[in-house]
């Protein structure tokens, strides 16, 4: 039995492996057929079959005028051979000389040079072998390709590799994991676009699914529902007004003017602005202390299974009333369509509701305020999230009290234009990490000097600097630890723990004293 090419992996795991315009005519013709939208998973089972029918119908024109290679057969110099066993390799044979074995006796060696190399073979050899049964085409019996077998063999690599092929050819056109052809699409022009952002304004701003929109655009009868949805979503999600904002395999829209203040534009206590600083200098206590911290933007691989997560909240995270999208969080939150996402985040305790915007050009959930709030969430105070029951749902949680009670907590002040600390004792609802809790009653003053220019252009050594003896007063010997530092830090600068731990370890002025806590010697002081 010879075995087809389109049946090796070599074929189908090929890195060069790509779409011919014979594949991409198939393609056209399967949606003409279908005359709907369609998975990768359906296209690239068409381009198994295809590719299988293809060689099937190759085959034969190959074999006319050449002979069947066989062992116990005898050649002559010139004779133009086929190889069914090498993929039906063509040869001639260039030279020919005697061969001997102690088991076989004499034979024949014939020379050929085959796909550019030279090779030799056995010829006039009567032996039992499976390539000397039968005489000619008729007698190869083909091992027929299982189109079934070889997809759930290679189909996440071609679903892939058609993919990438399918993106860059104009005509073809994917949405929530469907594709379809441009020609075959319906027609939306400027008024059905008018018209679905005067329903979705009435809705609110949204979210609507397409459907519902689509119930009001009167598009003709002779178009299939499928094909209606997958034209007016094209043609939304290219225009700016609208927002896709469903979860992954879901379509909802949403007016962009709409939407809330911290969806259209990133906060600007979450405003981040990379600070360069060589990573070479952090150990290993405090690569593990920043992976700890978890901050969204660390550089850190995301996780890609979504599980429970215990963090700690931050003071920029807490003033903005949003959560980060760290790197064990995202995962809780993937995006389809939109770089922006309408989810629910479900309090696991009360089943409260709460309408959260996911952003990820901003990595962060906000939509949390009036929960923080209401709960005496602190900074520095554990909260967890969970998988909730379906797409698009996130259990939040927290340590919860009976009653919250008073705890010791740094409170920071403007003092001649700068921010110190001081304790005091504030209602905290929740568990905590006492290195992280920061707050102010000062909080219109504490912008006002995070927004201020001055404050801006001031060094992250200067920040550390001038935080450092206020915070010290409460901490061992004066000195304060670096999660203390990087959360108070954040009032005034985003930054990320590994920029903070790099200048604590890079300037002389800051000098470790175990623990990971650390003391200003103003002696050794320069900016």
């Amino acid at each position: 039995m010879t075995q087809m090419y389109t049946q090796t992996k070599e074929y189908w795991a090929s890195p060069d492996l790509s779409l011919t315009e014979s594949d991409i005519e198939q393609i056209y013709n399967y949606f003409l057929e279908a005359e709907r939208p369609q998975p990768i998973e359906k296209i690239t089972q068409v381009i198994i079959n295809h590719r299988i029918a293809e060689e099937k119908s190759k085959l034969k024109p190959r074999m006319e005028g050449r002979i069947i290679y066989q062992p116990r057969k005898q050649y002559q110099v010139g004779d133009k051979l086929v190889f069914p066993a090498l993929q039906f390799a063509h040869a001639e044979v260039t030279e020919l000389r005697k061969g001997t074995n102690p088991q076989f006796g004499e034979f024949q060696v014939i020379a050929v040079n085959l796909n550019g190399k030279a090779r030799e073979f056995s010829a006039g050899l009567e032996v039992e072998h499976p390539l000397n049964r039968g005489e000619g085409m008729d007698s190869i019996r083909l091992e027929e390709p299982d189109p079934d077998a070889l997809y759930e063999q290679f189909g996440e690599f071609l679903n892939e590799r058609i993919s990438a092929v399918l993106e860059q050819n104009n005509e073809f056109i994917r949405l929530a994991g469907q594709w379809f052809v441009r020609g075959l699409m319906g027609e939306i022009n400027i008024g059905h676009l008018h018209l679905s952002e005067a329903v979705l304004e009435i809705s609110g701003g949204g979210p609507l699914p397409t459907p519902e929109i689509l119930v009001h655009l009167d598009m003709p009868k002779n178009i299939l529902p499928e094909v209606q949805e997958f034209s007016l979503n094209y043609a939304l999600l290219n225009d700016a007004r609208f927002d896709e904002v469903a979860p992954p395999g879901r379509v909802s829209w949403f007016l962009r003017r709409l939407e809330p203040a911290y969806v259209r534009e990133i906060p600007d206590r979450l405003a981040y602005k990379p600070h360069a600083y060589d990573r070479a200098l952090l150990g290993s206590q405090m690569h593990q202390l920043e992976r700890e911290l978890d901050d969204e933007w660390s550089e850190f691989e995301w996780a890609t299974v979504p599980r429970d997560v215990t963090f700690t909240l931050t003071y920029p995270h807490r003033a903005a009333g949003t959560l980060p999208l760290s790197s064990r969080i995202r995962p809780h939150f993937p995006l389809g369509i939109s770089p922006r996402q309408l989810v629910s985040l479900v309090d696991k305790e009360t089943g409260e509701e709460i309408p959260a915007w996911v952003s990820a050009e901003g990595r962060y959930v906000g939509g949390l305020t009036n929960w923080y709030e209401a709960n005496d969430i602190p900074v520095g105070g554990y909260l967890k999230v969970s998988a909730g029951p379906r797409p698009g749902v996130v259990y939040i949680d927290y340590s919860r009290r009976p009653k919250a009670r008073r705890e010791w907590v740094r409170l920071g002040s403007i003092q001649n234009g700068q921010l110190a600390f001081h304790l005091d004792k504030r209602n905290v609802g929740c568990d905590y990490d006492d290195l992280l809790i920061v707050s102010t009653e000062q909080t219109t003053a504490v912008d006002l000097l995070f927004r201020s220019g001055e404050n801006q252009r001031r060094t992250l050594a200067s920040l550390l600097a001038q935080m450092m003896p206020s915070l010290g007063e409460s901490g061992p010997q004066n000195a304060v630890h670096a999660k203390t530092l990087y959360s108070a830090v954040n009032m005034l600068r985003r930054t990320t723990p590994g920029a903070i731990f790099a200048e604590l370890i890079r300037h002389p002025a800051f000098q470790t004293v175990g623990d990971q806590y650390w003391l200003f010697n103003p002696q050794k002081w320069q900016n």
